[in-house]
C-alpha cells in the first residue's frame, strides 16, 4: 500500500494586517474611551501574533532553502555503491533540521531572538536597528501584561510632606517610562494617574507600534535576503 502525505497551510501574518486595519477603520469612529482601551489591547494581541508567526515562517523558509542550495549528489566508491557515510550524514542533518524547525515552531519573542543567533550566527541587534528593536521589546512587554492579566498599579508615598510614586508592575513604569521618550505621553505620573490606562493604549501608541513593526519587517527580510522566489507571501508582508 502507497501512503502520500501532503501538508498545506497558513500563518496568522498572512490575515493579520488586513485584519488591524479594519479594527483601526471601526475603531476611529468609536467614541468611547473603555471601548478603545479594549480595542487597542486587541490590536497590541493581533501585531505580536503577526511578528511571530512572520519570525517563524522566515527562519524556516531560510533553513530550507540553503538546505536546498546546498544539497549534493551522493559519491560513489568505486564498487558503484553510494558512500554510507554520506547516507548517514544526510539522514543526521535531517533528524536535527527537523528538531531546529520543531523548536522554531513552539518559539515566542525572547525565543526566537536565540534562534535568529543560533541559525545565523548573527545577534538580532547587528540585524535591526537598536531603536527599532527597542520598540520591539516594549511591544513584547506590553502583550505579557495583557495576556497574563496583570493589574496595574499607581502606589503612592507620602512621608513629611513628600510624595513619591510609581507603577506596578516594574515592567509598566519601564514601558510609561518609554513611551514618554517617544513623545506619546507627556506629564507626570500624579497629573496623568486617572488616565494611565487612556494614555497608554491610546491610538497614537498603535500607530506607534506599527510603524516600528513595519520598520522591523523590512529590516529582517532584507538582512535574511528574503525574495518575492523564496517566499512571496513573507517578502510582500506589511501594515
Amino acid at each position: 500500500m502507497n501512503l502520500t502525505i501532503k501538508e498545506s497551510y497558513n500563518r496568522p501574518f498572512e490575515f493579520i494586517p488586513q485584519t488591524v486595519l479594519w479594527t483601526i477603520k471601526h475603531r476611529d469612529l468609536e467614541k468611547n474611551n473603555d471601548n478603545l482601551i479594549g480595542i487597542n489591547s486587541s490590536i497590541i494581541l493581533n501585531l505580536t501574533s503577526l511578528i511571530e508567526s512572520f519570525n517563524k515562517e522566515l527562519m524556516i523558509s531560510w533553513i530550507k532553502n540553503h538546505l536546498s542550495e546546498s544539497k549534493t549528489e551522493p559519491e560513489i566508491e568505486n564498487d558503484d555503491l553510494p558512500n554510507w557515510d554520506i547516507s548517514m550524514g544526510e539522514f543526521l542533518l535531517e533528524r536535527l533540521t527537523d528538531e531546529l524547525i520543531l523548536e522554531i515552531e513552539s518559539s515566542e519573542w525572547n525565543k526566537q531572538l536565540k534562534l535568529f543567533t543560533k541559525i545565523t550566527n548573527n545577534e538580532v541587534k547587528n540585524i535591526v536597528e537598536q531603536e527599532t528593536l527597542n520598540g520591539m521589546n516594549q511591544l513584547f512587554k506590553y502583550r505579557n501584561i495583557i495576556t497574563h492579566g496583570n493589574k496595574l498599579s499607581l502606589v503612592e508615598w507620602n512621608y513629611d510632606n513628600k510624595t513619591s510614586e510609581r507603577l506596578e508592575p516594574n515592567k509598566f513604569e519601564a514601558i510609561f517610562t518609554f513611551l514618554k521618550q517617544q513623545n506619546l505621553i507627556s506629564g507626570k505620573l500624579k497629573d496623568v494617574k486617572s488616565n494611565i490606562f487612556e494614555l497608554t493604549f491610546s491610538n497614537e501608541v498603535v500607530e506607534y507600534f506599527i510603524v516600528v513593526i513595519n520598520k522591523y519587517l523590512d529590516q529582517v527580510k532584507e538582512s535574511f535576503g528574503i525574495s518575492a522566489e523564496i517566499n512571496k507571501t513573507l517578502f510582500e508582508l506589511k501594515i
